[in-house]
């Protein structure tokens, strides 16, 4: 029988993504070079990552039965993602997100719904699902659901990692539950400077804390040590979804060995790979190009 699958908690959306050269003047028409349809959001990102590389991930989300889930659903079990929705009977369509790729610069403008006004419940049934994780994965969003998976893995001694992007009200009650937080950048708590980041957020509950910026080092605070690890130089064609890939990529091997820094490293090269194609997949098919 298989090892159990890392489960990811958050938003689903229906990513819309068009390619072109350089970002569009306002008030014209503009035709794409390429074209992404697919599903999109950090968790369902991730937990596609996660299921490309070792052929399996679990996805609790809030999606609905309104006739663009359909595509949605297509996609994520095209890739091996098993997918439990906590809202099978809504009617209202799911998240939309349009995005705008500027090959040539390798940025992406974004405009979207973050899904703020649907609630996904946590229930027993969703409980089963988390006590049967090696580790699991939370966006912060849908405070419900995210609440309730990190406080069942925390009590169960299971691995939680926290997506944390930039902060919300919410990540003030998930730290405490939180064993691993990879955070961007622009990942601010109140009151805090980013020198005293890592001291912070090991005050607030994590064990293990990363920092993301982009092509910049990863630093990183495990343990009692601290230090940074280097992100492989590449021309950059597209950075959508690069977080999120990381964050499923570091569930993936992290499950394996428990190696916090390691699965970081393993991760970002996986990351890195992805910015040299276009859209959130199109990295799948380019893995042997890794070594190791």
């Amino acid at each position: 029988m298989n090892a159990p699958a890392p489960l990811f908690a958050g938003l689903t959306t229906v990513d819309l993504a068009y390619g072109v050269g350089s970002y569009p003047a306002e008030d014209t028409k503009t035709t794409a070079r390429e074209q992404f349809l697919g599903a999109g959001g950090p968790a369902a990102n991730a937990a596609v990552a996660c299921a490309v590389l070792i052929g399996e991930a679990r996805l609790i989300t809030a999606l609905g039965r309104h006739p663009l889930t359909g595509l949605v659903r297509d996609d994520l079990a095209s890739n091996g993602v098993e997918l439990m929705d906590t809202t099978p009977e809504r009617e209202q369509p799911p998240p939309v997100s349009s995005i705008v790729v500027a090959t040539g610069r390798g940025t992406r403008t974004i405009v979207s719904l973050d899904g703020s006004g649907i609630e996904a419940h946590f229930d027993a049934k969703v409980a089963e699902h988390v006590l049967r994780s090696p580790v699991v994965l939370i966006d912060g969003h849908h405070r419900e659901l995210a609440l309730g998976v990190a406080e069942t893995a925390h009590r169960a001694g299971i691995p939680v990692v926290l997506d944390a992007g930039r902060w919300r009200p919410d990540h003030a009650d998930l730290l405490p539950l939180v064993d691993i937080a990879i955070c961007s950048a622009s990942f601010a708590p109140p009151g805090i400077e980013s020198a005293d980041l890592f001291e912070a957020l090991h005050r607030l509950g994590p064990r293990h804390v990363a920092v993301t910026s982009g092509s910049e080092p990863i630093r990183y605070s495990t343990n009692g040590i601290r230090g940074e690890i280097a992100v492989r130089a590449t021309a950059t064609g597209d950075t959508l979804g690069a977080g999120d890939i990381l964050h499923g990529a570091f569930c993936a091997y992290y499950t394996r060995d428990r190696d916090v820094v390691g699965a970081l490293t393993r991760a970002s090269a996986v990351a890195t790979l992805s910015c040299r194609y276009f859209g959130t997949r199109g990295w799948r098919d380019a893995l042997s190009e890794l070594s190791g």
